[in-house]
């Protein structure tokens, strides 16, 4: 990737499935089998009703957002943010997302770092170190486009996994204990929501359903903030060639969420019922985060057990390449540009982007060295940073596209006010969760709201006839970039063909004859599927070419 366009937009040659799956694939990281598994292994079905709010915050992506975002045609969100309000809201606003992105990548990284401990007995420590050191040399190398495609061959693959390992682990319980016996061992209120014993633990309110119901809103609430407004998913809509493409992903991405808590957690449910609590304590929040990695090692062959941890760690690594990409761009264009070189040259601004890859993912390491050291529960910590960052780093821009009558400062106030409330209640209220992020959401629109009262209507006029005046025009089919970007499929499937042979020499391997089978099973899918998707590559690149269009 030699030009900004190339790195940071790929050209705009991204189709709307792959954008889909890719977006799909930001829906969860390592933290998802580790803190999420945690708690469906301590508290079933309450974990599993929890990963539904991705399948609801793409729908309203689709439905919402997505048009109004690729007719903004962004390199990187910050820039929306001067658009619709004015060039310090912008400044403090890429700091506040730096920050932000800071720490929620530490807790990625930490969680990757858990779940290769489980499945390595290696230290989280090193491997934080070590993992760290791999994302940032990756995130200097890549660009937007390597991130799409990565997402896609590694969604093929975590899909084979995941398909697999829940088959496997059914098939265990229905001939150890039976349907039966299965439903008989559900530990009590297990497979019900609400279930008031989960209260105590997360939330420290009184034990009451509707309590629960709560809890679980606000949680979805915050799944609608984080995914509209994240960086990430926001530069996947803007890289379709056209608007109708950035909606189809998104709602691409909503189908693919839909099945996609029972698909990959529902292993860990099983696992408490079929094993009991001999198998993990789920009292032990640090013993119930190595779940996943214990289930997989317990019922899939060696050699799946790596591709499982490969596919999961590189969708971690997915997500901290995007976010370090997006957050480099706004060390460029915010601080170096403005404040050192307002006439920096390409090349200057890509070696500059470079390095601030290689700050930012250090500090994001340090931050998962301290979150492990100080043996910090990873989802309440999780929690911690939603209440207090994310809402009044995101929710002000999304109510910026949807309210016209905003002062120009209008979000900035929103967010020193909210995150003002955030510190204020870790010091002195101590709200639960489910108080500080409604309070904090009612704080953030009351001031936007507010702010429309001060507007001189001239100036008003003036901001929201550009503003949204870009909003309500259609865009017509962005020119794709003539660069060597090869075809996703062409990519996918040769690395499909690659891996599906390095899973066949697995075969040979000293092996039971049930692993044998699933290996060569595995095996035999992904090649297959390589060649198919390889011919419809090269039949999609023919009719291009007969057409007079771009074969790349």
């Amino acid at each position: 990737m030699n030009s900004a366009d190339e790195y940071f937009r790929a050209g705009n040659n991204i189709p709307w499935w792959a954008a889909g799956i890719s977006m799909y694939m930001t829906n969860f990281t390592a933290y998802t089998f580790v803190g999420i598994a945690s708690l469906v292994y301590m508290r079933g079905f309450t974990g599993l009703l929890l990963e539904t709010g991705p399948a609801l915050a793409f729908l309203l992506a689709a439905v919402v957002f997505a048009t109004r975002w690729h007719r903004l045609d962004l390199t990187s969100p910050p820039e929306y943010m001067e658009l619709r309000f004015n060039r310090t809201t912008r400044q403090v606003y890429s700091f506040f997302g730096i920050l932000s992105g800071l720490i929620g990548n530490g807790i990625r990284l930490l969680s990757m770092c858990k779940l290769l401990e489980s499945f390595t007995g290696f230290p989280a420590e090193i491997l934080i170190v070590l993992g760290g050191g791999a994302v940032i040399i990756y995130t200097m190398l890549g660009g937007l486009w390597g991130v799409i495609i990565t997402d896609v061959l590694q969604f093929i693959i975590l899909l084979l996994a995941a398909v697999l390992l829940l088959t496997i682990a059914i098939y265990s319980a229905l001939t150890t204990i039976g349907w039966h016996g299965f439903w008989a061992q559900l530990p009590e209120g297990y497979a019900v929501f609400p279930n008031t014993s989960i209260i105590a633990e997360y939330s420290g309110i009184p034990v009451d359903p509707g309590s629960q119901w709560m809890w679980m809103m606000v949680f979805w609430f915050s799944y609608l903030i984080d995914y509209n407004g994240n960086w990430g998913v926001i530069q996947r809509m803007c890289c379709t060639p056209t608007e109708s493409d950035a909606k189809k992903s998104a709602f691409l991405a909503a189908i693919l969420s839909v099945p996609h808590a029972f698909l990959l957690l529902g292993v860990c449910f099983i696992a408490r019922v079929l094993w009991g609590a001999e198998f993990l304590d789920p009292n032990d929040v640090q013993q119930a985060e190595m779940v996943f990695g214990k289930v997989a090692t317990t019922l899939l062959p060696a050699g799946l057990v790596g591709i499982v941890a490969a596919a999961m760690l590189s969708a971690t690594m997915s997500t901290l390449n995007v976010s370090w990409a997006v957050q480099s761009t706004s060390v460029v264009n915010d601080l170096w540009k403005t404040f050192f070189r307002p006439n920096a040259s390409e090349k200057e601004s890509v070696i500059v982007g470079r390095i601030s890859v290689a700050v930012i993912g250090g500090i994001a390491t340090s931050v998962a060295l301290v979150i492990s050291l100080t043996e910090t529960d990873i989802l309440g910590f999780a929690q911690s940073l939603i209440a207090l960052v994310v809402t009044p780093v995101l929710l002000p821009m999304l109510l910026g596209v949807l309210l016209r009558k905003v002062h120009p400062y209008g979000a900035l106030t929103a967010l020193v006010a909210t995150f003002s409330f955030g510190v204020l209640n870790k010091v002195f209220l101590h709200w639960q969760f489910e108080m500080e992020v409604i309070a904090s959401a009612l704080v953030c629109t009351a001031t936007m709201l507010l702010s429309g009262v001060f507007v001189r209507e001239e100036d008003n006029a003036n901001k929201n006839k550009e503003f949204f005046s870009r909003i309500s025009t259609p865009r017509s089919v962005l020119e794709s970039i003539n660069s060597n970007i090869p075809a996703p499929l062409l990519v996918v499937s040769l690395f499909l063909i690659i891996i599906g042979l390095l899973i066949a020499v697995l075969v040979v391997l000293p092996q039971p004859l049930f692993h044998r089978m699933l290996t060569t099973f595995a095996a035999l899918t992904l090649i297959t599927l390589g060649i198919l998707l390889r011919h419809v590559s090269t039949k999609h690149a023919m009719l291009q070419s007969g057409n007079g269009g771009n074969v790349k």
